[in-house]
């Protein structure tokens, strides 16, 4: 269970910077662990980057990137944003892109993809995909979230789903004022939907004022436009998941205090992660 508590889902998600993962696998993560160390492996949300050569996918898994992201909120030569009004799905250069990561061993991450590119990138996909920081469009409408059939065929083909935790972003009508009970409220929505297997906790947390900085790059990150609809609370913090300290912690006894066993609670703190990158990273 505390083997993901120390790596985390996503590389932003880990502070102390201590053990890199360039390539040996799994068993680097297991060997941080024993030496009381932290993992990480190094992510990037899109691949804008490299425009139209598909080769820089190679430069970047050369230094050290294990995970890539397809698009961001914007459009790129890959495919569409999550901010789009228009949806075009996967180019021909980003299917491309979705045969260049497997053939490397580079995890798949659809998180600011577009509904039709998400769905684009995880049929084609011969590895499972991740889409490691969301929540369920189902409890609160806004694009930043995944619905349904997403989430279904990611589980489907035998991908992950981590439950988001940026401010702003996995709230609901029961609870729309952002708080560890939203958050876990879709968590239980999206296992009861795709089964315990397939899920895990993608905080996307911070050190420091997350709302704060938010607001300073609402502009340039297109939070603005992807979490518009209906209204909510605005929050300084989200309660309970402050940090990815605080977070991971508050999680954990969240499941204990609400019955969850051992075993399903390793599964989504850290071995469903673990059962995926090893396949994924060939």
């Amino acid at each position: 269970m505390d083997v993901i508590h120390d790596i985390g889902m996503r590389c932003c998600d880990i502070a102390h910077q201590d053990f890199l993962i360039k390539g040996q696998g799994i068993e680097d993560i297991y060997k941080a662990k024993k030496e009381g160390r932290i993992a990480w492996f190094m992510a990037v949300e899109s691949l804008t980057m490299i425009e139209n050569e598909i080769d820089r996918i190679d430069i970047l898994y050369g230094l050290g990137v294990r995970m890539m992201g397809v698009t961001y909120s914007e459009s790129n030569s890959l495919g569409s944003g999550l901010k789009e009004e228009g949806d075009g799905g996967l180019t021909s250069l980003g299917k491309k892109a979705v045969e260049r990561m497997n053939k490397l061993g580079v995890a798949i991450d659809v998180s600011h993809s577009s509904d039709k590119t998400s769905l684009d990138v995880i049929r084609l996909s011969k590895k499972p995909v991740f889409i490691t920081h969301t929540g369920a469009r189902k409890l609160w409408n806004m694009k930043r979230l995944k619905p349904d059939n997403v989430l279904i065929e990611c589980a489907e083909r035998g991908g992950v789903i981590g439950i988001e935790a940026a401010p702003h972003t996995t709230i609901t009508r029961k609870n729309p004022r952002h708080n560890l009970e939203s958050f876990m409220e879709h968590f239980e929505y999206i296992k009861d939907l795709v089964g315990i297997d397939h899920v895990a906790f993608g905080v996307d947390a911070l050190y420091g004022d997350h709302v704060g900085l938010h607001n300073m790059f609402s502009s340039n990150m297109s939070i603005a436009e992807n979490t518009k609809g209906e209204e909510f609370e605005s929050v300084t913090h989200v309660e309970g998941l402050e940090n990815p300290t605080e977070a991971m912690e508050n999680i954990v006894r969240w499941l204990i205090k609400h019955g969850y066993s051992h075993e399903d609670i390793k599964k989504v703190m850290g071995e469903n992660i673990l059962r995926v990158l090893k396949e994924v990273w060939v």
